[in-house]
């Protein structure tokens, strides 16, 4: 009982002592290109979000008292505040897996909780899936993506930090872009039509918000109106439909800008503004900032 009271909010940095890895950026993120042979034999409850894959070997692990194998082919995911417990890991196993906390992504992204407040990072959706083939491929890719950035990344200043949240959101962004069928068909047949089509409103930004920005299109396609849509979106998310789309696209437009590689005209063109005037003008009115500014303050440019 004394080991669970000592360690009833076990954080990032717990993790890090009791599994001796070698990282000193960051409290509030960590990632694992492996899956480490020590591990805490005891009852945890995290002040993090943690997923990842298996690409080959197993884990046993207990989430909120429930067991799960996860092998080959399985997306894991726990949540702050439920119990886990890893019971075994087999010798030679292998996968990919990102710890983050919620102030780590909302301390320059607010968006995303807001933007997919039913998202797999929701205690909802529960803590295994099991991936086609094709689904676990596309993961694998996007984990590897990410990961090969991070780690040729140099890792000992603030740029590298606002970089990987901006690489993180991206990678979250896109794992719930891949499971959210999964989602569908584990919780559909529960909600109500009004939930539905908030979902579903969400579901169709999340495909579209580059090409379509305007709230017509979306009322066109779940079939309603405008106004009933408005109305829907307000009560489920405190948010407007427009408010919602802008958010999604503002967020895009941070994680282009964090990349130095891409100049200001292949980001507006990639998010079809029509000019990088139109760009630089959407962008300052919605920060204050220019995107040349933005990129100086975050220290992703010299100045």
């Amino acid at each position: 009982m004394e080991t669970k009271d000592k360690v009833k909010e076990y954080t990032i940095r717990n993790i890090i002592n009791y599994r001796k890895l070698d990282w000193s950026i960051s409290d509030d993120f960590l990632y694992l290109t492996d899956v480490p042979e020590i591990f805490e034999p005891f009852e945890m409850k995290p002040h993090y979000f943690a997923y990842g894959i298996i690409n080959s070997g197993s884990i046993m692990i207990e989430v909120d008292y429930q067991n799960f194998l996860v092998d080959k082919r399985s997306l894991l995911i726990y949540r702050p505040e439920q119990n886990v417990k890893v019971i075994t890991i087999e010798a030679g196993t292998k996968g990919m897996f990102v710890l983050f906390t919620k102030k780590f992504m909302d301390y320059l992204f607010e968006s995303f909780f807001s933007i997919a407040p039913n998202s797999f990072l929701k205690n909802k959706f529960g803590s295994q899936v099991v991936l086609t083939e094709e689904d676990h491929s596309k993961m694998n890719t996007l984990f590897t993506r990410t990961l090969d950035f991070l780690i040729v990344s140099e890792a000992d200043n603030e740029r590298w930090i606002y970089s990987a949240k901006s690489i993180l959101l991206a990678l979250i962004n896109e794992s719930d872009f891949l499971v959210n069928r999964y989602i569908e068909n584990r919780n559909s047949i529960h909600h109500p039509r009004e939930e539905q089509i908030g979902y579903d409103f969400k579901k169709l930004v999340s495909k579209h918000y580059l090409t379509f920005r305007n709230i017509e299109f979306y009322a066109q396609e779940l079939n309603i109106t405008t106004n009933y849509l408005h109305k829907i979106v307000k009560s489920q998310f405190h948010q407007t439909p427009s408010e919602i789309i802008n958010m999604a696209l503002l967020s895009e437009c941070k994680v282009r800008l964090s990349d130095p590689r891409d100049s200001i005209s292949q980001i507006a063109d990639h998010l079809e503004f029509t000019n990088i005037q139109s760009f630089s003008r959407y962008f300052k009115k919605q920060t204050g900032e220019t995107p040349t500014s933005f990129r100086r303050h975050h220290n992703l440019i010299n100045p």
